[in-house]
């Protein structure tokens, strides 16, 4: 997997007041752990420069060459992954990101995005492709990491089901998501409707926005733990 950079700044300030002036300034903040640090590092980037560098789902998952500036000290690099980061759909901004620190001789894990390649037949037999998984997680080393899976699904007939024991993963990679778990499936048109229909019928009024409050509290909460 080709490496990614990633231009961060160490910062002094912590908590949830700070956090907020810190995103009002234009910054997101961060934090970067790993058992090899005694402490955990606080970290800002500015936020145009995060969305930009999030925009690409494979920096999402990929090995990140973090270049650090500290204010009283010489800056350094350090390879990591991202762990989290935390969206706010509202407003559309990220409120804070975590970021794991690795080593070459260690194993991680990884969240490897999926990318399906070619038609199914069994579309042109009048059915419909229906997406199950998009992504899948997996443990290997750094210089190991994929990114991403690239399956053909154009062998893939009318009710025919794809899953993980079906698709063979690169030397090194290990498979953590369940084997069982359906990847892709072409289905009759009914079938999707159906789902269609009971997704609304579960949402009442007010719901998604209960929901979606109801998440943001959760992120604000996890990320003040953090701080």
């Amino acid at each position: 997997m080709k490496r990614l950079m990633l231009k961060v700044e160490t910062r002094n300030i912590k908590g949830k007041e700070n956090s907020k002036k810190l995103r009002n300034s234009g910054y997101v903040p961060g934090i970067l752990y790993s058992p090899h640090d005694k402490e955990n590092i606080l970290l800002q980037v500015p936020e145009k420069e995060l969305h930009h560098f999030l925009s690409d789902k494979k920096h999402a998952h990929g090995i990140i060459d973090l270049q650090i500036k500290k204010e009283d000290a010489k800056d350094t690099t350090r390879l990591a992954v991202i762990k989290d980061f935390q969206y706010d759909s509202l407003k559309k901004r990220i409120n804070h990101f975590d970021l794991y620190g690795v080593t070459l001789k260690e194993r991680i894990t990884l969240e490897v995005p999926i990318v399906f390649e070619g038609e199914p037949k069994g579309i042109k037999e009048g059915g419909i492709l229906d997406i199950s998984l998009r992504e899948i997680e997996v443990e290997c080393l750094p210089t190991d990491a994929p990114e991403a899976i690239t399956i053909d699904i154009s062998q893939l007939g009318f009710n025919d089901v794809l899953s993980l024991r079906d698709i063979k993963l690169p030397d090194g990679v290990k498979l953590l998501t369940d084997l069982d778990r359906t990847i892709a499936s072409v289905i009759a048109p009914s079938k999707i409707e159906e789902a269609a229909e009971e997704e609304t019928e579960e949402v009442t009024e007010g719901g998604t926005e209960v929901k979606a409050k109801a998440k943001e509290a959760q992120g604000a909460e996890k990320e003040d733990k953090k701080e």
